[in-house]
């Protein structure tokens, strides 16, 4: 077939969220000869996703606002997907809430209709539960992240697991890198304790400075990196103004340089409420850090030397387990890639794009 096979990705806003970063991913690693790649997204769209699609010749359209202007947004969606012919809508998700995207894009005649499971919870269970029968005959093809992402979203209907595949090479130690940062951010003799993530709900950066605060009442050397923005940033730094142990917190923003960051924390630490497949856990752990993670979280991500520990405990018993934690010696970390490769390898955006590819071949050729 001379003619390229026309994909639209759609997801309800293109912020700084997991979601995003994985449709970025594929768009960008996807054969253009091949494929025709727009993302369809409603505000707000984050510059820097703005700048990777036009870098990238990733077609972008704008949507309005799906939680301010929801008719507006869901007409802008149903008029694109019928003016432009897609082959395949491939939705990105966490709920049954999907079905109203796939059913615009069944109504402007998109004959495969992918939904794409990221989570293993969402904010509204109500409407989630009542769409969840609807929602399981509107899709032609499930693909979850995850084993416990799809069951979660699929239940007993078949779906298919695609690893959110990155550039793992990127994620490799590195000693130097770790000096510069600590010396950038004057805690070269601390004990660093290293959180990257999305301020939001489900990450749950509110317990977390909970059990930083019982580390620091033992450990007058440790400091917290919280690395990251959303839309519970105020909120945590409130918390954190009003901390005991505020000048012992840094809160580092959004950054591009996540290696640098993973390579100069001693212990990450994860207390989510929920995850689908948190990159971030698989980040960390192939720079060779010591996780200690909520057992919310699946243990798919797990090499082997993940630290599960329950939400519901006190913050004392995480920060018993962050100081009992054995920090690893660089020639660990270092080693740390090689003794798990294969694992690692199985997150390569180069064998799940490969996986994504086939997917649509035989979608499109069935």
């Amino acid at each position: 077939m001379n003619q390229k096979i026309k994909i639209a990705m759609v997801t309800n806003h293109f912020g700084i969220t997991g979601i995003s970063t994985v449709i970025l991913n594929y768009c960008k690693e996807l054969d253009r000869h091949k494929y025709d790649l727009t993302v369809i997204a409603g505000k707000p769209i984050a510059e820097e996703n703005r700048k990777e699609c036009a870098e990238n010749g990733i077609c972008l359209i704008e949507l309005p606002s799906r939680h301010q202007e929801s008719v507006k947004h869901y007409v802008r969606l149903w008029k694109v997907l019928k003016q432009n012919h897609y082959d395949i809508v491939h939705v990105h998700g966490s709920s049954s809430m999907m079905a109203v995207e796939l059913t615009i894009a069944k109504m402007a005649g998109v004959k495969i209709r992918i939904a794409h499971s990221h989570n293993t919870m969402c904010p509204n269970m109500k409407i989630h539960r009542i769409l969840n029968p609807y929602f399981r005959k509107i899709y032609t093809q499930a693909l979850a992240c995850g084993k416990m992402a799809g069951d979660w979203l699929f239940g007993e209907n078949e779906f298919e697991i695609i690893p959110n595949g990155f550039h793992t090479e990127l994620f490799e130690f590195d000693e130097e890198e770790r000096k510069r940062v600590k010396k950038e951010l004057d805690i070269e003799d601390k004990l660093v304790i290293g959180h990257i993530g999305r301020f939001n709900e489900q990450k749950n950066q509110e317990y977390l400075i909970k059990t930083f605060e019982q580390v620091a009442k033992v450990c007058g050397d440790a400091v917290l990196l919280l690395v990251g923005t959303g839309p519970n940033f105020n909120r945590v730094k409130g918390i954190i103004d009003n901390s005991l142990y505020k000048n012992q917190i840094i809160l580092y923003g959004v950054t591009k340089e996540t290696r640098a960051m993973y390579s100069a924390m001693d212990v990450f630490v994860l207390p989510s409420r929920y995850e689908g497949l948190p990159v971030v856990l698989l980040e960390a752990q192939m720079t060779g850090l010591p996780c200690i993670v909520s057992d919310k979280v699946t243990r798919e991500v797990d090499f082997g030397e993940i630290q599960w520990l329950s939400i519901e405990d006190a913050p004392t018993n995480w920060a018993k387990s962050i100081l009992q934690t054995a920090v690893k010696s660089n020639v660990q970390r270092r080693n740390y890639r090689s003794k798990h490769i294969t694992r690692i390898q199985s997150y390569d955006i180069n064998q799940t794009v490969n996986q994504l590819d086939r997917i649509y071949e035989r979608l499109v050729h069935q």
